[in-house]
């Protein structure tokens, strides 16, 4: 890892030429702008290929610099069982990068009418024990709900129950049956928490009267042509899904958590991402406004702090980058997006090791 690290180093020390701004539509840079986008491509491509070769990298980016994909390729296999490649199409379990179209489904039942972020989660939700809790809460990991997932290892552990694999509903019920005492109340601190997004995928299939991956499909994978992407369905067979691994030899694709959605279960390829963004820089899902919200840092404990995190989306200090990154079974995926240029950082990997946030930061302030 200090060989990576040293050649990250020596990659970020050197000087890029300044951009040459120009009047003219991003599609077709002017031929200065054109070299320097060349040549941060070509350094990517180049430490990427770096990391590949030496076992520290195997999957695929997209670079978007100001609407304009200056690199989209692929890097290894998709099965390394059978050597299969990664393709442009190629969909990767995005894990937590799964909460952000879980809060989209959210804003836009919202601006339908349907609730409110200030409804209380036992209005959709018949027996929630929690009464002051509210959707926002939910949004924003200020519930103080505890985490499902330490506690249902140890159920599965101890086989209380007869399910392998739980589901949302099974996270409800706990909540319902044995309510588990929150770390705060609700409101008054920020915990990051799985527990949130699972129930705002019920919420969402309760207010819509849609199964929450029909709702997704159709109302934003359908509508932005995002074709290789699916909150996943294991009896349903994903043309170009890709399997996790851990050492670039050992499967380790399975997890106890793989039935639940809302807080991960999406899978997506780089090119589908692609267009997520530039969707997010338009009116097409939801209003400028509600999205402006959705990338505003969250008050907490009567206004008196904040944290930088709005509706699934982690926030910069600078106010300008919005990111999230997700890693689970043998996966690890990031998103890095400039709110006010139109730059993006995509890296989706199936090599469960590795420091992919700072990879993917390294090529993000190449654009700047």
């Amino acid at each position: 890892m200090n060989i990576i690290r040293l050649y990250m180093v020596l990659f970020s020390a050197l000087i890029l030429p300044a951009a040459c701004k120009s009047d003219k539509s991003p599609q077709t840079p002017p031929t200065t702008e054109k070299i320097y986008l060349s040549e941060i491509a070509g350094r990517a491509d180049s430490l990427l290929h770096y990391l590949h070769k030496n076992r520290n990298f195997n999957g695929n980016v997209l670079i978007n610099h100001n609407g304009l994909k200056i690199l989209e390729k692929s890097y290894g296999y998709a099965d390394f069982r059978n050597q299969a490649p990664l393709k442009s199409q190629s969909s990767f379990r995005l894990s937590s990068v799964s909460k952000q179209f879980t809060a989209m489904a959210i804003m836009m039942l919202k601006e339908a009418g349907k609730l409110s972020y200030n409804d209380t989660v036992d209005k959709h939700l018949r027996g929630f024990p929690y009464p002051h809790i509210t959707i926002r809460h939910l949004l924003t990991h200020t519930s103080g709900l505890p985490n499902y997932g330490e506690y249902f290892a140890q159920v599965v552990l101890r086989s209380k129950y007869k399910f392998t694999y739980p589901t949302n509903r099974d996270i409800l019920l706990w909540l319902i049956n044995e309510q588990p005492k929150p770390y705060f109340k609700c409101g008054e601190s920020w915990l990051y928490t799985n527990t949130g997004y699972v129930l705002l995928a019920l919420i969402i299939e309760k207010v819509s009267r849609q199964s929450y991956p029909n709702y997704l499909q159709e109302r934003i994978f359908n509508r932005l042509d995002m074709r290789n992407s699916e909150v996943f369905d294991y009896q349903h067979k994903l043309p170009y899904r890709v399997y996790g691994f851990r050492n670039n030899k050992k499967l380790y694709d399975d997890h106890l958590f793989n039935r639940i959605y809302g807080d991960g279960g999406i899978y997506a390829s780089a090119a589908d991402l692609y267009k997520w963004d530039q969707a997010l820089r338009t009116n097409r899902l939801v209003k400028r406004t509600t999205l402006k919200e959705a990338f505003s840092p969250t008050k907490y404990y009567n206004n008196m702090f904040s944290k930088n995190y709005g509706f699934g989306w982690h926030i910069d200090k600078d106010g300008q980058t919005v990111y999230h990154s997700g890693s689970s079974g043998g996966f690890r995926s990031i998103i890095l997006r400039n709110l006010h240029q139109n730059n993006c950082v995509i890296l989706l990997s199936n090599n469960q090791d590795g420091r992919y946030e700072n990879i993917a930061r390294v090529i993000y302030g190449w654009l700047d």
